[in-house]
């Protein structure tokens, strides 16, 4: 998990106090010709598609390491698969442009059996697949980063797919789809990721390695974005993080429209601009993106997040960390706005923000 806490009680004229995982000092003084990030979010999308910069997360302790972020059930990076003897004076395709065929007929048939639904082919997703399974036969090895430093999410939103959710499995060894399949259900890290009910569509392409003949595979999984599904997402996180203030005999937060604007404008700027902190590249802080979305709260919070795959996810992370838990348990807070972004180097960029 890689995720940040903030808070401060402070005017913007007054010097605050940031907390981040239960460390507290004064900042810098910043806030001056703080630019919109929701502008930044969408200047930087067009960036993204020559660029792939990967975002400076931090833990909050400045003597420690960052530590990389937690593999998930909806991000799977699989090792090869073992080559199989039966398939002697086989000769496939070097690559598959488009999904192979028969690639629902084996899927979706696996998913109704533990009660998924069907999921659909998307051509977006293909592509993108297509591009970095041909990236890891040019490198001769797996990876979740092209040779070019362009994230596989990157490769999909710069695509034009935005999502709520994504998996992927990469895998170099089957020789044709069933046996792809087949070994994606072979161990439990692989199959929940082909089960998962959250996802509705699909893409799959392989390349062949011209030095050796190994393929790679590239499967893509995923939750288009829609304004609804956003929304429930969010709803999800409140749900969850007053279930756990309730637990803690503390009143609700109330879902605040300017909070949720300042969150989701800090989530998308954050995937955008390819960095990962409370503090904007224009050296805004989570107290100037409120007052600038319109707040008048006088105690502001911010908890982030890379890297996790559903609401449940996040939250769990949060409440395991010290500085994050605080935040959601301080008695002083009234309100919260939750945002989420997908794409960037992490795959997905999750925000809190409280106010009092």
């Amino acid at each position: 998990l890689r995720s940040e806490a903030w808070q401060t009680t402070a005017r913007p004229t007054s010097p605050s106090t940031r907390l981040r995982c239960g460390y507290s000092r004064i900042p810098r003084g910043s806030g001056t010709g703080v630019a919109t990030a929701l502008s930044a979010a969408r200047a930087g999308l067009d960036r993204l598609r020559g660029a792939g910069r990967t975002p400076t997360g931090r833990t909050g302790t400045p003597s420690a390491p960052a530590p990389a972020p937690a593999r998930t059930p909806g991000a799977r990076t699989s090792p090869a698969a073992p080559p199989s003897a039966s398939l002697a004076g086989v000769s496939p395709a070097t690559s598959s442009a488009g999904a192979p065929d028969g690639f629902l007929g084996l899927v979706n048939p696996a998913r109704a059996a533990v009660g998924s639904p069907p999921v659909a082919l998307d051509a977006r997703l293909t592509a993108a697949a297509h591009g970095h399974a041909t990236g890891m036969a040019a490198q001769g090895r797996l990876g979740s980063e092209g040779a070019n430093g362009l994230s596989l999410y990157q490769r999909v939103i710069a695509g034009g797919y935005a999502y709520l959710t994504i998996g992927e499995h990469l895998v170099s060894g089957p020789r044709t789809p069933a046996e792809f399949v087949e070994y994606c259900l072979s161990n439990e890290q692989s199959r929940s990721t082909l089960h998962d009910p959250a996802f509705t569509e699909t893409g799959l392409a392989y390349v062949a390695d011209s030095r050796s003949g190994t393929l790679y595979w590239t499967a893509l999984w995923a939750r288009p974005l829609t304004p609804g599904g956003l929304a429930q997402t969010a709803a999800e996180v409140i749900a969850l993080t007053n279930a756990e203030r309730a637990s803690a005999g503390l009143p609700p937060l109330a879902p605040d429209p300017l909070l949720t604007t300042a969150a989701q404008a800090h989530s998308a700027d954050m995937v955008a601009r390819a960095f990962y902190s409370h503090t904007s590249p224009d050296g805004s802080e989570p107290w100037h993106r409120a007052a600038a979305a319109g707040s008048t709260r006088r105690t502001i919070g911010e908890n982030i997040a890379c890297g996790q795959r559903s609401a449940a996810e996040v939250v769990r992370g949060w409440m395991n960390s010290p500085g994050h838990r605080a935040n959601i348990l301080k008695p002083a807070f009234t309100h919260i706005g939750v945002g989420f972004a997908g794409g960037g180097a992490a795959g997905t960029y999750w925000t809190q923000l409280f106010g009092a």
